[in-house]
């Protein structure tokens, strides 16, 4: 079976030899296998990093290595491309969050390529890797609506590649909440159940902590950092504990404030209100009490405010934009 780092060595090579007009190749500027190339058409750099590892790739460790590798032998990165032999969903959701990342599953077996993020990367060089799958006698599908027209191919007429099924994308939600009492946690089962029933897959620890090895720690650090959103579900009793960091509450919210205070992962975070003591944010944490809450209290608008919730986890608004429309032409009169 082919190395992955023979892959990129392959497509070192073949770039080079025919791909020059478009693409830059930074020769004797690899390190671990990884491969610095430029788009000549926008200069943009973009670095295509290898992965030997037999476990599938997570969405932390694409993170940490954005983070790690804003410049490469002295150019600045504009684009990832990171090439293993297979990504978890939680990574394969990445590419929809971050526009600079794509992802290339290979398999030699196979002889089969995929391409995650397709969209984010120039056509350019797509189209190119592309070419070198069927150049190398791969099959390849991508998450790419619509057919290209590739210049290395018969430019009589259009080549469809075979594509990536698209299946809907169930956002992934942590529940962060707090065992005030049986009729709460029947509460909170029920909201978990009512968005799985819409097609939010929650994690909760009433049914996945198992998954984990009921370690719950693991649970917790793990379900909240690959979560698309975590929602907090805030009593007076949830804040008592989040401020002053008890139980598992306060190991929750130790987890949380370390990215809430990320701006690129502040809207992560939901808090919803399900019990006060007259005033609502009483319920709610101290770093909380500036931002937007749904107010859940009253059982009778209850479908009506789960509503409000599913938008804010699918970042659907109740009323669409409208687009900007052109100035007005507007007289001035003479005094």
């Amino acid at each position: 079976m082919m190395s992955i780092v023979k892959v990129i060595s392959k497509l070192e090579n073949y770039l080079i030899e025919k791909a020059k007009k478009d693409v830059f190749v930074y020769t004797g500027r690899k390190e671990m296998g990884s491969l610095l190339i430029k788009n000549k058409e926008n200069n943009k750099k973009i670095i295509v990093k290898p992965s030997e590892s037999t476990i599938p790739i997570g969405g932390k460790r694409l993170q940490d290595f954005i983070i790690k590798t804003s410049t490469f032998k002295g150019q600045s990165i504009d684009h990832y491309i990171y090439l293993s032999k297979d990504f978890k969903d939680i990574a394969k959701r990445y590419t929809k969050r971050y526009k600079s990342l794509t992802l290339i599953s290979f398999n030699s077996k196979k002889r089969k390529i995929v391409v995650y993020g397709s969209m984010n990367v120039d056509l350019a060089i797509l189209n190119h890797i592309i070419e070198f799958a069927d150049h190398s006698d791969y099959s390849i599908s991508y998450d790419f609506e619509g057919v290209l027209n590739h210049q290395g191919f018969d430019k009589k007429k259009e080549k469809v590649i075979a594509k990536v099924e698209k299946a809907p994308y169930n956002p992934r939600v942590f529940f962060s909440y707090s065992w005030d009492s049986q009729e709460h946690r029947f509460w909170v089962l029920k909201l978990a159940s009512d968005l799985i029933k819409d097609g939010i897959s929650v994690l909760i620890d009433e049914w996945d902590l198992n998954n984990y090895n009921s370690d719950l720690h693991q649970f917790m650090e793990t379900g909240i950092r690959e979560a698309d959103k975590v929602i907090l579900i805030c009593t007076p009793n949830y804040a008592k504990k989040a401020n002053n960091r008890l139980g598992g509450v306060g190991v929750e919210n130790t987890i949380i404030t370390g990215e809430f205070y990320d701006k690129k992962k502040s809207n992560k975070f939901i808090a919803i209100i399900r019990e006060s003591e007259g005033n609502l944010t009483d319920a709610l944490p101290t770093y909380l009490k500036t931002k937007f809450a749904i107010d859940f209290t009253n059982n009778d608008q209850y479908n009506s405010q789960k509503e409000d919730l599913m938008r804010k986890i699918l970042n659907v608004p109740k009323f669409k934009k409208p687009k900007l429309g052109r100035l007005p032409i507007l007289k001035s009169s003479e005094l």
